[in-house]
């Protein structure tokens, strides 16, 4: 897969995919760095700018939306 695709699908699950726990920012777009893929808060103003990593797109996404949903 290439970060072309990687960006597409992390696209497309940005719907249904969690918010930021910290700053409630939309949630970003995938990327993959270094053979593995990332999916961290983008928003320049969120203070703790959260990031999980995973060996597959799927398990990334996964990880996101275990975190803690803002004001929970």
């Amino acid at each position: 897969m290439n970060m072309v695709e990687v960006i597409a699908r992390g696209a497309v699950r940005r719907a249904h995919d969690l918010p930021c726990p910290f700053c409630g920012a939309d949630p970003p777009l995938a990327a993959k760095i270094a053979g593995r893929f990332v999916v961290g808060c983008e928003n320049d103003d969120c203070a703790a700018n959260p990031q999980v990593s995973g060996s597959s797109l799927t398990e990334t996404w996964e990880k996101w939306n275990r975190r803690a949903a803002r004001g929970s």
